[in-house]
């Protein structure tokens, strides 16, 4: 098709050079009427418009894209000034009936009333391109993390399964995979909220991304020689790469632990956290990727169970732990709905006098195959799993009852109070006081008959914990600091504690009447609870001549294998019918009702 105006009216040059650019350009050149008539039209745009033409007609183009782009001819009627642009690079995807789908693109402006301009071009391969770079950012933002814009789980889980298919005869570790968790970030969210939570863990990202440099490892400058990645939460792991060998992995694991511990400054607040690592080597490793990852997150288990700002390197003997602890949490949640748990009881007395102050109620699992399963063994798979609420909460309402129980039996003659042990874990919820109010509601027991008791290293945790033993007291109860000693408070700091009772450790029982240094401090201990208006009660009492000293010494109350072992309540009553009246303090191995040999020390644990 020609061009509306009169050739006569160009010079025979330009005309040629005009029909010559038209048939020669790379891309369709068209000219229109507003009604979409086709007045001038080059090869190149017949070409490409064709296979959207019906019946080959190319006579108007808003016909001939209809079906790809139907609201063209309105895109035209409006845009009716000089110079207005009708579309750009509208794309319009063309399905011809052989060869491979493309897609057009198509440009129209305005030149006057009666002329619309346009091109047409092929724009396929830059489709393909966008789209493939599109791909590739939404595969790169599938494998980056969100907060910390570090490499995701994804992303590290394909680094790990390249590091193992490569081969090496060497026997070295070449690689290693290290899974960080932050120790306590549980109480900064608590305390910060959500938001200072998530700075801490973008600072962590960075010192983590300072921490592990290319010289800590040595490889082929052309490969990456680590990944660090956070997973999620509070959990990271770096992968070291080109390691020299296993000493490499205990000093980067030492400095990163001595790196996350420095203090972070949050609006003002200076934070404390550390860092528990669990360590796999690559001589060590899983064949697959994630096998990698869960044994690391096993052996960073390990390393918080040991007090956590540690590392601990993968083992086999660590998951054959994790597999009977598994199975023994299968077994703990079968125990609780089949009543096998129960609680035993061992005597406290008064040391001036030998009458019978209380008791100490202690968890017990009767298990149908193992027999007898010590509270060491399933304490703290409770607490890790979500049970020691239940557990307590039983624990905490036979005791209760039971008391409740003697003293309408006895009465005045009855024991005067029942002590009950608080794990860890049971401190930090938050209904732990509401839970006591509804036992001691439930039991009818008056709360001044009720003693819970804490260790130092719980009772010393911090401000959090300190109120939570607060609103225990609001409630009327009694607080003991069980194994004194033992942890981190010192005699100076009994007085900025919300303590009742202090309970001397067995160990400083002992050998009390050999060893003057244990029996200064028992003394100390004695005098400074005093002045505090605490009383004192000592552990572990196995003779007659301990009970004397610790007589001698002003100690208040005793427990221990003298009068009696644990025992279930049966044999507790029975005890406790035959001790009343009694005025001097009978040997458990003398009495008849003693149970069989099962030692036990205070709460939860064996």
């Amino acid at each position: 098709m020609k061009p509306d105006s009169d050739p006569e009216d160009l010079q025979p040059p330009a005309y040629e050079a005009l029909i010559q650019f038209l048939y020669q350009a790379p891309i369709g050149l068209l000219q229109i009427r507003p009604d979409g008539t086709v007045t001038m039209m080059n090869p190149r745009s017949a070409q490409l418009l064709m296979p959207l033409a019906r019946q080959g007609n190319l006579d108007n183009l808003f016909e001939v894209l209809d079906e790809v782009a139907p609201d063209l001819r309105a895109m035209a009627d409006a845009a009716i000034e000089p110079g207005a642009l009708v579309c750009e690079g509208l794309r319009m995807p063309v399905t011809p009936t052989t060869g491979s789908r493309r897609v057009l693109g198509i440009s129209l402006l305005r030149l006057d009333a009666h002329t619309i301009m346009g091109c047409v071009n092929d724009v396929t391969h830059e489709v393909e391109l966008e789209q493939q770079r599109l791909a590739s950012r939404m595969r790169d933002a599938s494998r980056t993390d969100s907060l910390t814009l570090m490499p995701n789980r994804s992303a590290v889980l394909e680094r790990i399964q390249q590091a193992l298919a490569r081969p090496d005869a060497s026997g070295a570790p070449t690689f290693a995979v290290l899974f960080i968790n932050c120790d306590r970030f549980n109480r900064v969210n608590l305390t910060l909220g959500q938001a200072g939570g998530d700075r801490l863990l973008r600072m962590v990202a960075e010192r983590l991304n300072g921490t592990v440099r290319q010289r800590d490892a040595v490889g082929p400058a052309r490969e990456p020689l680590h990944t660090t990645a956070r997973l999620g939460g509070d959990e990271f792991v770096v992968l070291l790469d080109g390691l020299r060998g296993s000493e490499d992995v205990h000093s980067i694991a030492q400095r990163l632990i001595d790196t996350l511990s420095r203090p972070y400054l949050i609006d003002g607040v200076e934070v404390h956290i550390s860092a528990s690592i669990g360590v796999v080597a690559g001589n060590h490793a899983a064949a697959e990727a994630n096998a990698v990852l869960q044994d690391a997150s096993l052996a960073m288990q390990e390393a918080k169970r040991a007090g956590g700002g540690r590392h601990v390197l993968f083992t086999p003997s660590i998951k054959d732990i994790a597999t009977r602890r598994g199975a023994l949490e299968v077994e703990l949640r079968r125990a609780l709905e089949q009543s096998e748990l129960f609680v035993v009881y061992q005597p406290i007395v008064e040391l001036a006098d030998g009458r019978v102050a209380g008791f100490e109620a202690l968890v017990r699992w009767q298990h149908p195959q193992r027999g007898l399963v010590s509270p060491v063994e399933f304490i703290e798979i409770a607490e890790e799993c979500g049970l020691i609420g239940a557990v307590g909460e039983f624990v905490l309402d036979s005791a209760c009852r039971q008391l409740a129980a003697w003293q309408r039996r006895f009465g005045a003659q009855a024991p005067g109070m029942v002590s009950v042990n608080l794990s860890r874990a049971q401190l930090q919820d938050a209904v732990i006081t509401d839970q006591v109010a509804r036992v001691l509601e439930s039991s009818g027991l008056p709360a001044q008959a009720l003693q819970l008791e804490v260790t130092e290293s719980m009772a010393a945790q911090g401000d959090d914990i300190r109120a939570r033993l607060l609103e225990l007291k609001a409630l009327g109860i009694a607080l003991a600091l069980d194994d004194f000693g033992t942890g981190y408070s010192s005699l100076a700091c009994l007085g900025q504690l919300p303590i009742d009772t202090v309970k001397i450790d067995r160990s400083f029982v002992s050998d009390a009447e050999s060893n003057l240094h244990k029996r200064v401090l028992i003394e100390a201990t004695v005098r400074v609870a005093r002045s505090l208006g605490m009383s004192t009660t000592a552990e572990g009492i196995e003779t007659e001549g301990q009970a004397a000293l610790l007589a001698t010494l002003d100690c208040n109350k005793g427990q221990g294998y003298l009068w009696s072992r644990p025992l279930a309540a049966p044999a507790a009553t029975q005890w406790l019918a035959e001790r009343i009246g009694a005025a001097d303090p009978m040997p458990a191995e003398t009495h008849p009702s003693a149970a069989a040999p099962l030692r036990a020390a205070s709460g939860f644990r064996a």
